[in-house]
């Protein structure tokens, strides 16, 4: 099958992890998969170095590329052009939209294309009468969790298959139970753009309540994003200088969570997050806020503690649990090695797949009953 995704930019974002781990598992199982980008990674401040990795792994991969430019945000006819020409050039059997203003570019493709959209975020973006819109051009939707899928399914006459998200074991590093000395602090980490969504000034502030009580910890947060300098004024006004490190954007998660104990998460929303789902299939026991899908992954896996109250009271009550007691950490990755695999990528390929397929042969039978 030959598959064309396309999506934002080549950034860190969970997201666009997804597809590039979706997109190398489909040409390992004998698929042709071209990504097509709206805009590089200089024409919207994100960065550069991450953006060659990311492309190097692409080529590497046996995988095409190509940007439509910033500019057709301003110009959405010349998008609509650039779309189509790929298309033409590529000939998918299918196009995979993870972005609601390229999802408009694909009203000029050909009808007999089936068109995908999966929706990351539980904040859906776009308003509810829109889904009507898209409906005149979308084949299906992807909900990406129960909470996503859940909140799809009213607003569309499409179908709405839930895919969960998932991640590729083999760029991570299941190190299992790290066996540190008792005396050593708790390692701490976080994942994610440094932005509303993450609500990274609660965890700052939670963490100042454990810093109160005398618990011993490092967090070290990787991720870029506007709200960096304030993050670092509240560290500095909370006196975390020495427990508390912004790390900027890394292109490897993989060394980061294999160092450490315990990966936390305090999002004001979600959809399913990437990074949760990389610390689970690397073995590290979690701590989320009750936010999308986040709650579904340490319920089915049973590898962390879910808080329900976005306050400094209870985060830090439930973060001071896992920093405190060995055991429950060490139950919590015995867990995570167990069970954790059920978000392994080649569930969600197989999902898509099946997907594809499904409305490539009804589009194609539609096109037949148009033509009688």
């Amino acid at each position: 099958m030959r598959i064309m995704h396309v999506i934002s930019t080549p950034a860190s974002g969970g997201a666009e992890v997804y597809v590039k781990d979706l997109s190398l598992a489909m040409v390992a199982a004998g698929h042709s998969v071209h990504i097509t980008f709206l805009e590089r990674a200089e024409e919207c401040g994100r960065d550069l170095e991450y953006e060659r990795n990311f492309l190097e792994q692409l080529s590497a991969g046996g995988i095409s590329y190509a940007f439509l430019g910033a500019e057709t945000r301003r110009r959405p006819w010349r998008g609509a052009t650039r779309l189509r020409a790929e298309v033409t050039r590529f000939a998918p059997d299918v196009v995979h939209c993870h972005l609601y203003y390229v999802l408009m570019f694909a009203f000029l493709l050909p009808r007999r294309i089936p068109v995908v959209m999966t929706v990351h975020s539980i904040e859906l973006g776009a308003p509810n009468w829109m889904f009507r819109l898209f409906d005149r051009r979308v084949s299906a939707y992807i909900g990406i969790c129960h909470a996503c899928t859940r909140k799809l399914e009213p607003l569309s006459s499409r179908p709405v298959v839930q895919i969960d998200n998932a991640v590729s074991g083999a760029r991570l590093k299941a190190s299992g139970w790290r066996e540190a000395s008792v005396d050593a602090p708790v390692q701490l980490a976080a994942i994610g753009r440094l932005t509303d969504a993450k609500q990274y000034s609660l965890m700052l502030e939670s963490c100042a309540r454990l810093k109160a009580q005398g618990l011993s910890f490092a967090l070290r947060i990787a991720g870029e994003g506007p709200h960096k300098d304030a993050l670092l004024a509240q560290i500095d006004t909370l006196q975390l200088g020495e427990h508390v490190t912004l790390m900027g954007n890394i292109s490897d998660v993989a060394d980061l969570l294999a160092a450490s104990d315990v990966f936390i998460m305090s999002s004001a929303w979600e959809g399913l997050p990437i990074s949760l789902l990389e610390a689970t299939l690397s073995g590290l026991p979690v701590l989320v806020t009750n936010v999308g899908g986040c709650a579904e992954v340490v319920h089915r896996v049973g590898n962390g503690l879910v808080v329900d109250e976005q306050t400094p009271a209870r985060y830090s009550e439930a973060l001071a649990r896992l920093v405190g007691d060995v055991e429950l950490r060490r139950s919590c990755a015995r867990n995570a090695r167990r069970h954790g695999g059920c978000y392994h990528i080649n569930s969600a390929v197989a999902g898509h797949l099946t997907l594809y397929a499904t409305h490539q042969q009804g589009q194609a039978a539609s096109q037949l009953e148009t033509s009688s």
